[in-house]
């Protein structure tokens, strides 16, 4: 494979994810807090989610969109603060 079909490959990788993304009934309000990248053949996702439920839908939405091998998780979640009793 050259490098233009691959930069061409993991483009429209991108864009599927995105759509998927940003059509999510959970993820579209954060679509401005999250970044997506392919870097090599991984999916790196990059940001801050309110909470662990948007965190999840996430990454279902990256496998809803056929990613379903090496994915990082750079993802920080902001309503993660504990409650004691």
């Amino acid at each position: 494979m050259t490098t233009a079909e691959s930069v061409s490959r993991d483009q429209r990788q991108l864009n599927k994810i995105l759509s998927v993304v940003s059509t999510d009934p959970v993820l579209r309000s954060h679509v401005e807090t999250v970044q997506v990248s392919i870097e090599n053949t991984t999916v790196a996702l990059r940001g801050e989610l309110p909470n662990a439920q948007a965190k999840n839908a996430l990454f279902l939405a990256v496998r809803q969109a056929g990613v379903l091998d090496q994915i990082s998780d750079y993802v920080r979640v902001s309503g993660s603060m504990s409650r004691t009793a």
